[in-house]
């Protein structure tokens, strides 16, 4: 009977130690819960400060950037300003002495005329489409009238002025004012052309073509 008792309380006493065993290990886990969840509440809350901190000095940057930014514009503006000003200025002095003085305006025009009309510029040299006069043909052979001329016949005879023999180009004395020239291909035995040529007030253009012996 009595180990009997002895037994139960042992029993007894291991169940109520494992009870404050178990009941100790909860407490244990619910306080790192609560130490856990605070950290937690604490972290986010000191990651939220230092994110506002971080996005107001990087706004307050962006505001000192730009006002640095504006500074140069405002100076140039103010600069500009005060030029026109200036200028205004100058113009307004310069017609007010000139209106109070119009001898010396007058003077001033009279010396710019004076000095337009007594260097005039140098008159382009007429060519012979430009003269009003009867044109008299130049017949050397580094004339503007002899350049003409080969032109025409060349186009006349459908003959290239570089492969082109003049034998004769001259004054038509059949036709006071007309012009004459006989030429060839320079191939030897090409046939001979001879083209009668009239300046019409611009150039030269061919009336009659013809062969030549």
């Amino acid at each position: 009977m009595k180990n009997f008792l002895d037994n139960s309380r042992a029993t007894h006493r291991a169940k109520r130690k494992k009870i404050n065993i178990i009941l100790n290990g909860s407490i244990v886990i619910v306080l790192i819960l609560i130490a856990f969840v605070s950290y937690s509440i604490f972290s986010g809350g000191d990651d939220k400060a230092a994110s506002q901190k971080s996005v107001q000095a990087s706004a307050e940057k962006q505001s000192v950037q730009n006002i640095k930014k504006d500074e140069p514009a405002e100076k140039k503006s103010s600069s500009s300003n005060q030029a026109n000003d200036d200028s205004s200025s100058e113009d307004q002095t310069q017609s007010d002495q000139t209106n109070s003085d119009p001898a010396a305006g007058n003077a001033s025009s009279s010396s710019s005329d004076s000095s337009q009309v007594s260097s005039p510029t140098s008159p382009a040299p007429e060519t012979p489409a430009q003269t009003d006069q009867q044109h008299v043909t130049n017949y050397d052979s580094s004339s503007q009238d002899w350049q003409q001329m080969l032109q025409t016949i060349s186009s006349a005879t459908g003959i290239d002025q570089s492969n082109m023999t003049v034998w004769f180009l001259g004054s038509d004395k059949s036709n006071p004012g007309g012009s004459v020239g006989t030429i060839s291909a320079k191939a030897q035995g090409s046939p001979k052309y001879r083209v009668y040529l009239q300046w019409n007030g611009s150039g030269y253009q061919a009336t009659k073509v013809e062969p030549a012996s």
